[in-house]
């Protein structure tokens, strides 16, 4: 009897196919299996009806742990066969066919712990950095088409040697097909330069001598290290000087918290609270940086995460890193990405030698091609019903380019989503899933243009995707991605669909939830900045809809905020917009010189002009649409800069992460009730009365009220009223999907409260929530695709 099986998911560059050979040779099957075009796996056998069955059986129920089955077909008696007297089982060579329904490689996975005890012992692999097996090692980035074999992968620059080929066509050693083995005599090498260019340790000296590098990290120089997806620079973590040096070489980045490697739970423990449920997501195949809360024993530099009440922290994930972490004194090493501020990671070495010599003392390059580059992912564990789940902030390395999969099950158009203008991410809609690029970064320059662009036509090639039917982006007209949707539709003779920023959260929560197509969500809609459909900015929305269209029904009281995007950089002036609404110039220098934290405010060189001119303004009520605002994030930049807790923002997120911090000092989360009042406006929707919250909290920082306490009660009055107010639509149009999505999510307090309320209100509500996409800016190209995809239908 004959069988074919056609198998569509994960099946390739995860050792499918010596999982199938071995399975088959073990029943004593003849025929084939062989890797397809479109990362799917087909398997051709001969045996008896008994034989075949316990195959499939166990193929099914015993796959490889990373091994995930999307479309399972198999034909028994299957009589069009080329059968080719069928005299073994074997894999066969790999064919460009593709069908109807794409599989996917897996994300770059980070070494196993065989290969990490094969380090300290194997001859060929002692120390060696790129030691991988069929379980671990790059993908994604090294991955240059389909389907996944050894000569479509960077690897094919470095034929194998005698050893690793015997390893290769092995079928009982676990490097049997493995695309990305090699060993010290064939694979890729490291060299170690100083940031002159000069030659250091060559690649045969590096073999001998590996532990330099970490010699030289303990005596505090910073090194650049050329990684799996990009470079990484490094430096000591218990001295402040070669931090501040980064610091101060990255300029645009203020007081962004680097991240830091550690080697293992116990090393972290020293500085950081570190859970065994933290430190599983730590050890998960994404290794992502998780965002630990510092500890007493936090004794790394204070420059590393200013002012925050926790740090980034990653466990080792190449055999660089272990190689590394055998020698380092300090319990974790700072490991930020190895490019300027708003520029793509560095990946070619002349490149980083160019861009980084002023800032770094070495250089540790290899000589591998990074075939796309990709940042880590970052994670933050947010209470949730009483349990503690993962909150994505940055979904790049360990989850690209694994699909997000939509509710409805009939085919769509195949469509390209450009995202926002700020971590920024594309997508590719395909039948009932979307594929995400990597994390890209902000819009602003040229280079990450080109970086959204070339990840895309990555991604196209990968998915065998020639036709696009749509276009889709932000509804801001003077976005770069906006720019460049316009042209790609008018290149390709498609339309440009353009979708108002909070409806694509909405519709990347209703995603994410799975909730069905027809199906309205109340989705709480909290972040900094979105164009809205009157041309105000949005940020502090309850919004009602499903793909098909949406109403905003709920938004917080619109604040009039002179100088746009200068207003974002410089919180005070927020602050002082306030004021200038309940209060004369006059009354508010008195105000604000009667609090010593706020004294800097008056002192400024501008000061007489920026008030005189911000009250003629809203007198005038001559202030640019783009200037009004409902935003949450300004919201709580400006209690940020009231309570004293930050001056600019340096960053983007700062007041308003520094705040949340700041609120923890003292544990006084629930020994404050602040109410805010709410009512219906003109338009029919309901106005958050954000001002009357303003107000009280200045009133008591008048009467020296505690501010850490003020703080709390701030954020947990907005959470808990945006809840009620959810509630409350939700009640009206009967409807009960309600969640949140935006930055503010990544807030612990508002977060946990705001659900914490849903849940209390009962049964009849559900609580949606991300699970496998950021809530912030990252989730809206995965918004805009069903957006979209129901527009063409």
């Amino acid at each position: 009897m004959y069988c074919q099986i056609m198998i569509n998911g994960v099946v390739q560059g995860i050792g499918f196919r010596p999982f199938v050979y071995n399975l088959a040779v073990k029943h004593k099957l003849l025929g084939f299996v062989l890797n397809r075009g479109d990362a799917g796996v087909e398997i051709q056998i001969k045996g008896s009806r008994e034989q075949i069955n316990t195959f499939i059986y166990e193929i099914q129920h015993n796959k490889p742990a990373l091994a995930r089955y999307e479309k399972f077909e198999s034909v028994l008696d299957f009589e069009a066969i080329d059968v080719q007297n069928f005299d073994s089982f074997r894999i066969a060579k790999s064919t460009l066919t593709r069908g109807n329904e794409g599989s996917y490689i897996p994300p770059d996975l980070p070494i196993c712990d065989k290969c990490i005890d094969e380090m300290g012992f194997d001859p060929r692999r002692i120390n060696y950095p790129f030691t991988s097996c069929v379980d671990c090692g790059p993908r994604y980035s090294v991955i240059t088409s389909l389907p996944y074999d050894r000569p479509r992968t960077v690897m094919d620059e470095f034929p194998l040697c005698s050893n690793c080929l015997a390893e290769y066509t092995n079928p009982s050693d676990r490097r049997f097909h493995a695309q990305t083995t090699c060993c010290w005599d064939c694979g890729p090498q490291y060299q170690l330069l100083d940031n002159k260019g000069n030659l250091v340790l060559s690649s045969e000296e590096f073999r001998r001598n590996w532990s330099l590098p970490s010699k030289l990290l303990n005596e505090g120089k910073i090194i650049a290290i050329k990684g799996i997806g990009g470079t990484h620079i490094a430096c000591r973590t218990l001295s402040d000087d070669p931090i501040l040096k980064i610091r101060d070489w990255k300029g645009a980045r203020g007081e962004k918290p680097f991240a830091v490697m550690s080697k293992n739970r116990q090393t972290t423990q020293q500085f950081a609270h570190c859970s065994k449920l933290e430190a599983k997501y730590l050890n998960t195949h994404m290794r992502p940086i998780l965002l630990l809360n510092k500890n007493d024993k936090y004794s790394l530099s204070k420059h590393i995460s200013p002012n925050l009440h926790n740090i980034g922290v990653l466990f080792p994930y190449a055999g660089i890193h272990i190689t590394l972490f055998e020698k380092i004194n300090d319990p974790a090493l700072v490991m930020t990405s190895g490019n300027p501020s708003n520029l793509p990671i560095l990946i070619k070495n002349d490149q980083i030698q160019k861009n980084l010599s002023s800032i770094v003392d070495y250089f540790l390059l290899h000589d591998r091609q990074i075939f796309q580059r990709i940042d880590d992912s970052v994670l933050r564990l947010h209470t949730f019903n009483d349990h503690k789940y993962p909150l994505i902030i940055r979904r790049s390395r360990g989850y690209v380019p694994e699909p997000i999969s939509l509710s409805w099950k009939n085919i769509h158009p195949t469509v390209i989503t450009l995202g926002a203008e700020m971590h920024s991410v594309g997508s590719i809609g395909v039948g009932n899933r979307i594929f995400s690029t990597q994390h890209i970064g902000h819009l602003s320059t040229l280079e990450n243009i080109e970086f959204l662009k070339s990840s895309l036509k990555h991604m196209k090639s990968l998915l065998g995707v020639n036709k696009i039917q749509g276009i889709g982006g932000d509804l801001h007209p003077q976005f770069s991605s906006t720019t460049l949707g316009e042209e790609w539709a008018e290149k390709n003779g498609i339309k440009f669909y353009q979708f108002q920023h909070h409806y694509a959260h909405l519709s990347a929560l209703a995603v994410d939830a799975g909730v069905s197509p027809e199906d309205n969500v109340i989705c709480a809609t909290l972040d900094g900045t979105g164009y809205g459909t009157d041309g105000t900015i949005w940020g502090g929305e309850i919004l009602m809809g499903n793909f098909s269209d949406f109403k905003r029904v709920a938004h917080l009281e619109p604040l009039a905020i002179p100088g746009g995007d200068l207003a974002i950089k410089q919180p005070h002036r927020g602050l002082l917009a306030y004021l200038l609404s309940i209060m004369s110039p006059e009354e508010i220098t008195t105000s604000i010189n009667s609090l010593p934290w706020l004294k800097w405010i008056t002192s400024l060189e501008n000061y007489s002009l920026l008030i005189s001119s911000m009250k003629k303004q809203i007198k005038t009520q001559n202030i640019p649409r783009h200037n009004i605002t409902s935003s949450c994030g300004r919201v709580l930049d400006i209690f940020s800069v009231m309570l004293g807790v930050t001056k600019y923002r340096t960053y983007e997120g700062e007041p308003a992460i520094k705040l949340e911090s700041f609120a923890r000092k003292k544990n006084n989360y629930s020994k404050l009730e602040l109410e805010i009042p709410y009512r219906e406006n003109n338009q029919g929707a309901i106005e958050i009365q954000t001002k009357h919250l303003l107000r009280e909290i200045w009133d008591r920082i008048q009467k020296n009220q505690n501010k850490y306490l003020l703080a709390a009660a701030t954020e947990k009055a907005l959470a808990k009223t945006i809840a009620e107010v959810s509630i409350l639509i939700a009640d009206k149009h009967g409807i009960h999907n309600i969640g949140m999505s935006g930055g503010v999510c990544y807030n612990q307090a508002i977060f946990s409260e705001f659900y914490r309320n849903i849940i209390s209100a009962g049964k009849k509500y559900t609580p949606i929530y991300h699970k496998q996409i950021p809530c912030g800016d990252g989730c809206i190209s995965i918004g805009q695709v069903p957006l979209i995809q129901t527009k063409l239908m």
